[in-house]
């Protein structure tokens, strides 16, 4: 059901119960938006009271629904602040656990505290670890919490969808929204031709933000062990792709890229959890295709049931970095800056 809807705000669902279902849904986005724009305005005037931490707050966050790339974004801050000697924590707003379980596990001395309250998180973590930086993970609604960096991701391979807000597309805020962002990060920018198109616009909405370019490449395959190999390790091998992730084309490139031959490919909502049914339909597939290579992502590994798989499949991870293809040098200076405040 969410898979339909989604592809509704994508314009990618045709037939009559879309054609439908699309001026409801826009009318339900009218409101949406409405309320956005209220409660914004009722925390900009301090009438409902906020919150500013001790520590210094860095909001990573976008306007539009998943596959912006977060994730390893909150990763290279936190990587490189404790690189710096800092004490950090992540604040998340835990829709799934794959993720935060995931941060903690790849990044020694990395705490993630989860809630729906990020008001009630950044107090615990104040009071139990003292951090220096608190990096908010999909921060940019959350007016509540003061934070003293808001930097914004924006998909490059469809940054704005149809321009429709939810439930009629897939913007959380309108593009104007931007104005209050100081760092825009344009990411997977190697899937498009013409990356100037969209900085142009952006520079129109705000022109004092940072405008920083990033892509996502494989760095190399681990095993459920979490022990490394080359890339060499897939190239040329037929594999099945397997992902429950909101840009799944963008991983099948980066597969790809990797020398992989995708003979197979299971698809599966953004934050899916596996059950016996789902693995045993994925060993079949596989059986039929002669494929013994499972190829999937950090973030389903977590939420893989590892034991139902038959004992000759190879389940193999692609470990993703993601690289700042323009503008590194002022995007952490800015960081840098900010600490020495």
């Amino acid at each position: 059901m969410r898979d339909f809807f989604l592809e509704i705000a994508l314009d990618k669902r045709k037939g009559l119960l879309a054609l439908l279902l699309r001026p409801p849904l826009y009318l339900v986005s009218l409101i949406y938006g409405l309320l956005v724009r209220g409660v914004y305005w009722v925390y900009k005037r301090g009438i409902l009271p906020g919150y500013r931490p001790k520590a210094k707050v860095i909001s990573v966050g976008n306007i539009t629904l998943g596959g912006t790339g977060k994730t390893p974004l909150v990763e290279l801050l936190a990587e490189t602040l404790l690189g710096k000697g800092k004490r950090v924590v992540v604040l998340s707003r835990g829709y799934s656990l794959d993720e935060p379980r995931m941060l903690e596990n790849k990044i020694e001395g990395l705490r993630v505290l989860t809630g729906r309250d990020r008001i009630k998180t950044a107090k615990e973590a104040e009071n139990t670890l003292k951090p220096e930086v608190m990096i908010l993970d999909d921060g940019f609604q959350h007016w509540r919490l003061s934070r003293d960096l808001d930097i914004v991701l924006l998909n490059s391979r469809n940054y704005f969808g149809n321009r429709r807000l939810i439930p009629r597309g897939i913007l959380r805020e309108p593009p104007s929204s931007l104005e209050r962002a100081d760092v825009i990060v344009i990411s997977k920018t190697d899937s498009v031709k013409d990356i100037s198109l969209i900085k142009n616009e952006l520079g129109q909405i705000n022109s004092r933000a940072l405008i920083v370019e990033c892509a996502y490449k494989p760095e190399c395959v681990l095993d459920v062990q979490g022990k490394a190999f080359s890339l060499g390790i897939i190239e040329n091998k037929n594999i099945c792709l397997l992902s429950g992730i909101a840009d799944p084309d963008y991983f099948k490139k980066t597969a790809s890229d990797s020398g992989a031959r995708i003979v197979l490919e299971e698809r599966f909502p953004d934050h899916h959890q596996y059950h016996k049914g789902d693995i045993e339909k994925i060993v079949r597939a596989c059986r039929n295709k002669n494929v013994d290579t499972i190829v999937t992502t950090e973030k389903d590994l977590s939420r893989l049931p590892l034991s139902e798989f038959a004992s000759d499949m190879k389940i193999l991870i692609l470990k993703i970095k993601l690289v700042i293809t323009q503008n590194e040098e002022s995007f952490f200076n800015r960081i840098f800056n900010l600490l020495a405040d």
